[in-house]
């Protein structure tokens, strides 16, 4: 068979037998997950239980062991265009000489190439990305001179540029504040309510059920996925976390 043919087209994200391995200590182990279109999912799961590495591995970041992942049927190389992804900020050199407009227009070099100065239509489509996320008054201030939600913010408008179908976001929450958490979840949502999927590594298990629609626990291996309302419970909660977490959130 074609390693390019369609393979689970209806899917957002479709990973199966995933395995990863760091120094022959597997991180992640047989992971089968979908992730339907359309939904707000969360990936939780304690310290060291592979969440960003699954990031990384479907997008060709971290090589698997074995396992395949493909997104909307494609391979992530032909289904690129379709793909926005947001890093860990803790991940990111923000000492880069770039203004906050400078890094959102790095969103459109996929479509212009990256020899190619973006030219009035694509600096307006970044800046209409900046003010979707309060940020245009910011276009020309250094990317290392904004805070840290800020930087988010700013990271979250290069994947908006891209208008992909799917948003993959490793913990855009962490390190904000109130304000800014707020703002990316309502934007987030409002992506969601176009139909576009979302899919975001978060650590706090207390706004799960108000922020998302649609969750994957994962411990190395994944604990549960689907619905929140049928995977948020105390029992999948004690699988993956151990004794450690207490019941939050209303679960019962």
């Amino acid at each position: 068979m074609n390693p390019d043919s369609l393979h689970e087209p209806h899917i957002a994200l479709h990973v199966e037998d995933l395995t990863v391995a760091y120094r022959n200590a597997p991180v992640l182990w047989d992971i089968d997950l979908d992730v339907p279109p359309g939904v707000m999912c969360a990936v939780v799961g304690p310290n060291g239980a592979g969440k960003s590495t699954l990031l990384k591995a479907a997008l060709g970041l971290v090589q698997p062991t074995a396992g395949h992942v493909r997104f909307f049927g494609l391979r992530y190389a032909k289904a690129r265009s379709r793909v926005g992804y947001v890093p860990q900020r803790s991940t990111v050199d923000w000492d880069f000489p770039a203004t906050a407009l400078d890094v959102v227009e790095m969103g459109l070099y996929g479509r212009l190439g990256w020899f190619r100065r973006p030219g009035r239509a694509a600096r307006a489509q970044a800046l209409s990305a900046l003010a979707s996320v309060e940020m245009a008054d910011f276009a020309g201030r250094p990317i290392a001179d904004l805070s840290g939600g800020q930087q988010q913010r700013v990271f979250i408008a290069r994947a908006l540029v891209q208008d992909p179908d799917l948003y993959i976001l490793d913990e855009p929450m962490a390190g904000v504040d109130a304000v800014t958490e707020a703002a990316i979840v309502a934007l987030l949502k409002r992506l969601r309510d176009q139909g576009r999927t979302v899919i975001v590594v978060h650590h706090d298990l207390q706004t799960v059920q108000k922020y998302f629609d649609w969750l994957v626990m994962l411990n190395v291996r994944v604990i549960a996925q689907g619905p929140v309302a049928e995977v948020y419970t105390p029992e999948n909660l004690r699988r993956a976390y151990g004794g450690r977490v207490a019941l939050i959130g209303g679960a019962t």
